[in-house]
């Protein structure tokens, strides 16, 4: 019976594997990521996450390692972003080494509690601001009486960042160049009278959209997410002003970023569907009625348009689609809509 009970598991296990099956609503494995400490980290620095599995009573997780007619085994990732990366191999702990009668051979596992050690580097040329570090667990579990099918479980760390700039400004003091370090230009005026690309987007109602077709308005391209805090802390500022000034010619265009940071194909299709349903129960109970675009075509545009690396990012275009500002600050974006439509 046990032998007939772990052959249906395996079997069923790589079928479900085969359709994409994803996260189960709940499981015995839980996942949490951690670091050391939460000081700030510098471009071009290196330092350890540590990603912990805390296992259910009488459930086993099995190790990265796994004779190949054996259990699936745990695969952890770094998803690939614009400022994070794996800078080298995962430790992971020592396994116990059990014959299992049921697979017919050695299996490894841990019981209890797991800590896997991930060496993380920090981009060269990341700006400063706050980061998001995703990482990913690829899993399959069983007990002396079952076994669940493989399981991916996402997991997300908000890191303050130090930018290049900074860095190299300060490696200048400590050194006392005679020649002044360059100042990095605000990137308001850096990106002040670029013109804006026409890029396209879906938006929540499913309808296809292009950024001309809001020219003559002034338009502030929001990128959010459901895991950024200050996003939706921004959210009742932007209803004011979205109410003041809509009829003088403002509109707002929020881009869901659920997925930024992301590898597009190693991305769970459950897990994208979950988040698409998080962003719009935000919009709808926090009545942000403004225009949405889908994280689907969002995210592209956020990443090879607009170069975004942390959230939110506020941009703001002028009626004649040029690039006025980045906007950082909800005063700032205040003075420019007082300044472009508060005489209309």
């Amino acid at each position: 019976m046990k032998t007939t009970l772990a052959r249906l598991c395996i079997f069923s296990g790589l079928i479900l594997l085969a359709i994409g099956v994803s996260a189960q609503d709940s499981t015995p494995i839980g996942w949490t990521i951690k670091r050391e400490n939460s000081r700030a980290v510098k471009a071009g620095d290196k330092f350890n996450l540590q990603v912990v599995a805390t296992i259910e009573k009488g459930w086993h997780l099995y190790s990265p390692e796994q004779p190949e007619a054996g259990p699936i085994p745990t695969r952890i990732t770094v998803l690939p972003g614009p400022t994070f990366k794996l800078a080298g191999d995962i430790e992971s702990p020592l396994p116990q080494v059990v014959f299992d009668s049921n697979f017919n051979l050695d299996t490894q596992f841990y019981e209890g509690e797991a800590i896997f050690i991930l060496p993380i580097g920090v981009s060269k040329e990341t700006t400063s601001g706050k980061a998001v570090l995703s990482v990913s667990a690829f899993f399959q579990t069983c007990n002396d009486h079952t076994c669940l099918p493989p399981t991916t479980v996402k997991m997300f760390s908000e890191i303050d960042v130090v930018g290049k700039a900074e860095v190299n400004s300060s490696a200048v003091s400590k050194t006392e160049a005679s020649t002044p370090p360059k100042q990095q230009a605000p990137a308001a005026e850096t990106l002040k009278g670029t013109k804006s690309v026409d890029f396209d987007f879906v938006d929540f109602a499913g309808r296809s959209r292009k950024f001309s077709e809001f020219r003559g308005h002034v338009v502030l391209i929001d990128f959010w997410a459901t895991w950024c805090k200050p996003c939706l802390a921004d959210i009742p500022h932007l209803k004011e002003l979205y109410a003041k000034y809509r009829d003088k010619g403002f509109e707002i265009i929020g881009m869901d970023s659920e997925t930024l940071g992301q590898d597009v194909e190693d991305n769970d299709p459950e897990f994208a569907k979950e988040r698409d349903e998080r962003a719009r129960q935000i919009v709808s109970t926090r009545g942000a009625t403004w225009i949405h675009a889908t994280a689907a075509t969002a995210v592209p545009v956020a990443t090879k348009v607009f170069a975004v690396e942390k959230l939110p990012t506020k941009i703001l275009i002028d009626a004649q689609g040029k690039i006025i500002a980045r906007v950082e600050e909800g005063a700032e974006l205040d003075t420019w809509l007082e300044k472009l439509l508060g005489g209309k």
